[in-house]
């Protein structure tokens, strides 16, 4: 399905304006909804006149009213009922609204719900509140993206409640982003950004820590990850070395099983685990260097160095500020009896049960 144009999106508009000249502040015979994509959500707005949602909600609440006095009473109703009012499908899979709430707005009623964000799209609108309201009643929806440019501008009917709306993917939102904003200021974050979600490189992190006894241990491992993933993030991303990821994500998830089991099977603490923890920095490095490819980097041949030295600072910077919050709960508690003698083994089951999961998901599944 391709984007609707702008000129696609200004007769519809006018079509719209035309058909509710007549209308004043409350109208009976149509809703307006908006959709506007966030960099971390998806919001979507929903107005439709107090009486509209009064007959809607009629069977739940028969004595219903929005004065300011009997608002409360009626509004985690109305919070529950908004969820109902669309359904909301990525790429063929229901989104569930994180957020819901509800405002009068002179003689209407305003709907406010926040979804995930998604980039898989297509995004599929099903107006389920159409079949229940009077003859001829429409719904406008326009969807928008993050600069509040038009994706699409539709009129939905009892007869066609729903549409479909083609999204641009993450790598593109990416691109995009890196085109309008400063080039280090953009990878900086990108780079904060992935290591906060890779769950996979903390998961690592942290098998490796919690079997460390010394601060001279954990620096150690730190630093050679570090290194490590800094120097294959820069031979992936100059295009010297190239690894699938078909290859490559497997190999982070067998990592994590690797280090999970070693910590069950040693007692002690393990020697020579820098050295495992560079081996397998080299391997994640390549995962990072994924990123920088999703965005375009390397594809001109020029302006490699600040993109790939701010994206790996905010990789470190991310990186140092989880430690920062790891390493203090894992020293207290080692204070704790039932820790020293349960706590690792238990974390280490997870960490092995984590990655083994992760390892048949990307062997079989992706």
């Amino acid at each position: 399905m391709s984007l609707p144009t702008k000129r696609d999106g200004l007769w519809v508009s006018l079509l719209v304006i035309l058909l509710v000249i007549p209308a004043h502040g409350h109208d009976l015979q149509a809703s307006w909804t908006s959709v506007r994509f966030r960099p971390d959500s998806m919001e979507l707005k929903i107005r439709m006149a107090a009486d509209t949602v009064r007959s809607l909600i009629q069977d739940e609440a028969p004595l219903a009213t929005f004065e300011p006095e009997n608002f409360e009473k009626v509004r985690p109703l109305l919070r529950e009922f908004a969820k109902k009012l669309y359904e909301v499908k990525a790429d063929g899979q229901p989104l569930v609204a994180l957020q819901s709430d509800v405002a009068v707005v002179e003689d209407n009623i305003e709907f406010r719900l926040i979804y995930p964000r998604t980039t898989r799209g297509p995004l599929f609108l099903k107006a389920n509140y159409l079949d229940r309201v009077i003859p001829g009643y429409f719904a406008h929806v326009n969807v928008t993206d993050e600069a509040e440019q038009p994706l699409s501008s539709q009129i939905l009917k009892a007869e066609s409640p729903s549409m479909e709306v083609a999204l641009p993917s993450e790598a593109s939102r990416r691109a995009v982003a890196v085109a309008q904003g400063s080039s280090f200021k953009t990878f900086l974050k990108l780079g904060v950004e992935h290591i906060l979600t890779g769950y996979d490189h903390l998961l690592f992190l942290c098998g490796l820590l919690v079997v460390c006894r010394r601060f001279k241990s954990m620096a150690a491992i730190i630093t050679c990850f570090t290194l490590a993933h800094s120097i294959t993030l820069a031979l992936a991303a100059l295009d010297l070395i190239t690894i699938s990821g078909r290859i490559v994500e497997p190999l982070i998830a067998a990592s994590i099983v690797f280090v999970g089991l070693e910590n069950l099977l040693r007692r002690d603490e393990p020697r020579w685990r820098w050295a495992l923890t560079f081996a397998f920095g080299l391997i994640h490095g390549f995962g990072f260097a994924g990123v920088l490819k999703e965005v375009g980097l390397g594809s001109a041949g020029s302006g490699l160095l600040v993109p790939l030295f701010s994206f790996n600072l905010g990789v470190e910077l991310g990186q140092i500020a989880v430690t920062a919050i790891v390493l203090p709960l894992l020293w207290w508690l080692r204070r704790l009896h039932a820790y020293e003698r349960y706590g690792r083994q238990v974390i280490s089951v997870m960490v092995a049960l984590i990655g083994a999961y992760w390892l048949v998901e990307r062997i079989f599944f992706s």
